[in-house]
């Protein structure tokens, strides 16, 4: 990859970001709703847990005990 390569790259993501932002600026709220009833449910069905905060803090335990151990 050269320096033209990785600009085409972050370009072609700026402009997916642009029609990300403009279907959702143009969705309903029921719309919008729906949407986020959805994504729960398969979260539920996947047995996710909804609360990320806890799992972020069972990560930094993780990662905390592991540097300990190495004596980082």
């Amino acid at each position: 990859m050269n320096a033209d390569d990785i600009r085409a790259y972050k370009k072609r993501w700026e402009m997916v970001v642009e029609v990300e932002q403009a279907e959702l600026a143009a969705m309903s709220p029921a719309e919008k709703f729906r949407d986020l009833a959805m994504l729960m449910g398969v979260a539920r069905a996947l047995d996710s847990s909804i609360d990320a905060d806890k799992d972020v803090e069972q990560v930094r335990r993780r990662w905390t005990l592991l540097a300990e151990r190495l004596g980082v």
